[in-house]
């Protein structure tokens, strides 16, 4: 018996692609747009692997995860992503997924990914802080919710009470740790790992 596969990706094309390419060794039981239509799907299916996008409309990647592993814990949670810094494929690991893979990967490797996919070992609702909040310092979290606000370095050193080139330093290491290449990468990153409510 086959094994079956839910796809959760906002494009269209991109989901058509992967059916094609993984259709003669699985089958594809529902496909969804965003998190909450995989959930609804996985809920209703029971597949053996959801193949989930990162960035989609509605709730994050993390919570579709940890929505997916309370509803059907025998699904196996397969990311695909074009997006390739650590830190977020830990965050999706430690929220359940089982295994991460960018979307360069060759159809061969994927049919493979998909056939050895079992459920990650993580009791479903087990809940740990973000991987990022442990990387990064309380001070390093500060700045990078001061820039996602737009504040220049010194208005960030002048609030913070700090030099400005403590906020360069500040910048340099959140850089590092996230493996961002700009501000804006690295806002989109904390953005990404849910980072910026406080």
């Amino acid at each position: 018996m086959r094994r079956t596969v839910v796809l959760a990706d906002d494009h269209a094309l991109f989901r058509q692609g992967v059916r094609a390419l993984i259709r003669d060794s699985v089958e594809v039981v529902g496909e969804a747009a965003d998190g909450d239509e995989a959930v609804r799907l996985v809920e209703r299916e029971r597949p053996a692997v959801l193949l989930l996008d990162v960035e989609m409309p509605g709730r994050t990647a993390d919570q579709t995860i940890a929505a997916v592993r309370r509803c059907s814990p025998s699904t196996a949670i397969v990311v695909l992503t074009m997006h390739t810094d650590a830190v977020l494929q830990r965050q999706l690991l430690r929220a359940g997924a089982s295994a991460f893979a960018v979307k360069s990967i060759d159809a061969r490797s994927l049919r493979d990914l998909i056939a050895g996919a079992r459920p990650a070992s993580t009791p479903a609702g087990e809940t740990s802080p973000p991987e990022a909040n442990r990387i990064l310092t309380d001070r390093e979290l500060e700045v990078i919710r001061m820039i996602a606000h737009a504040y220049t370095n010194r208005e960030i050193s002048g609030r913070l009470s700090i030099t400005e080139g403590t906020v360069k330093r500040h910048t340099t290491n959140i850089y590092a740790k996230l493996g961002a290449t700009s501000r804006i990468d690295a806002v989109r990153k904390v953005v990404r790992l849910g980072l910026l409510d406080g």
